[in-house]
């Protein structure tokens, strides 16, 4: 049997990313493998703003990592 073809929303917005806008749930990140590799993001930004940032992310109880990646999939889901 032939199966249904996925929806739009379902392919531009797969359910971790419904989870992440809906609820706020972080996917998980997911080790480099074979082929892949981890992209080092420099933003340069005034000591306070930086300050005020690991304040919040202390507060949310998540790391600097998982609170970059919230980020941007915050803004690429924004400008979707």
């Amino acid at each position: 049997m032939k199966q249904p073809r996925p929806s739009l929303r379902e392919i531009v917005r797969p359910p971790q990313i419904s989870d992440f806008i809906e609820k706020g749930v972080v996917p998980p990140g997911t080790a480099a493998g074979p082929g892949d590799s981890d992209v080092e993001l420099r933003i340069p930004v005034p000591g306070e703003l930086y300050e005020a940032f690991l304040v919040k992310i202390s507060e949310k109880g998540i790391s600097l990592p998982e609170a970059v990646r919230e980020m941007l999939l915050d803004y690429l889901m924004k400008e979707i």
